[in-house]
């Protein structure tokens, strides 16, 4: 595939490890336009990846001319889409671009609502909404992607594209948009979880009188290889794996009957539903103000 025109509004952590896996798998990078309002972070990006920049998010989608973008990124906080999406409506109907949003609890209805033709009635704008973690900085992230019915399958390539730049695992839910809610609570806000629980770990290991930078590496190596485990066993299940390490009246097994007592599976779960119920939550409040 050539490489794309893509202009990137937003250009913050996770928009740079969309732009290094662009560059890194053989994106031209003077394909790659990105606006933000901080220069010091435009100047980093444009000396480090060779891309254009610029602080005027109409001037991002202008700098290829009457081609214009095939996809635009939407990178910038939930709470600002509506303001960038008005602003550049005109632009993104103009060159029938393909929008991909990585921004969390923004429907694609929200966002079709937004571009909008002077009218006020909405277009048949193809929008992809892409939910990533933050292990997507360092190219280890785990992406769910959703698009409505005007993506079609060639844009639906792209979307893929920028999702394969920063995850090792990707998957399409086009059931329900809801769907991507349910990404968020176990996906995009997993890690937190994970950290959660090497910190208990970790300060376990500190108790018993290990060093606090060998507790470290032995709980992150712990929990790295565990995954690793999960992923080179794709027919065995987590259930099989966890029997597998819990021999009867052993170490492991004093510990998983006392974390059940306590009912830390429980609470896990109760977790990613609060986090469901909030990412729906989100999506409400901003399209309310709709």
């Amino acid at each position: 595939m050539a490489s794309p025109r893509i202009s990137i509004i937003g250009g913050g952590n996770i928009a740079e490890a969309i732009i290094s896996g662009l560059v890194k798998g053989g994106q031209d990078p003077k394909l790659v336009s990105v606006a933000d309002p901080y220069t010091v972070q435009l100047e980093k990006l444009q000396s480090k990846y060779g891309i254009q920049t610029t602080t005027n998010n109409r001037e991002c989608l202008g700098n290829f001319g009457e081609l214009g973008p095939q996809v635009i990124i939407i990178a910038t906080k939930p709470q600002i889409v509506s303001v960038v999406m008005t602003e550049v409506s005109d632009l993104v109907l103009k060159h029938e671009s393909l929008i991909v949003s990585i921004a969390a609890g923004v429907t694609t209805e929200a966002i079709r609502t937004w571009v909008s033709e002077p009218s006020g009635s909405s277009k048949n704008v193809p929008i992809t909404r892409l939910m990533p973690n933050t292990p997507a900085l360092i190219g280890e992230g785990a992406s769910g992607l959703f698009k409505n019915a005007f993506v079609n399958e060639q844009q639906a390539q792209l979307a893929e594209k920028v999702a394969s730049m920063i995850s090792k695992q990707y998957f399409w839910f086009n059931t329900q948009e809801l769907d991507i809610d349910s990404v968020t609570a176990v996906s995009g806000s997993g890690p937190a979880y994970f950290f959660y629980v090497m910190e208990a770990m970790q300060a376990a290991a500190v108790k018993f009188g290990l060093g606090e930078k060998e507790a470290t590496k032995l709980v992150a190596q712990t929990c790295l290889g565990a995954a690793k485990m999960v992923l080179a066993n794709e027919d065995v299940s987590i259930s099989t794996l966890r029997q597998n390490v819990t021999s009867p009246n052993g170490t492991t097994h004093a510990a998983i009957e006392s974390m059940k007592a306590d009912k830390v599976g429980e609470s896990i779960i109760k977790g990613c539903e609060k986090a469901r119920e909030r990412s729906i939550e989100i999506s409400s409040e901003l399209f309310s103000k709709l």
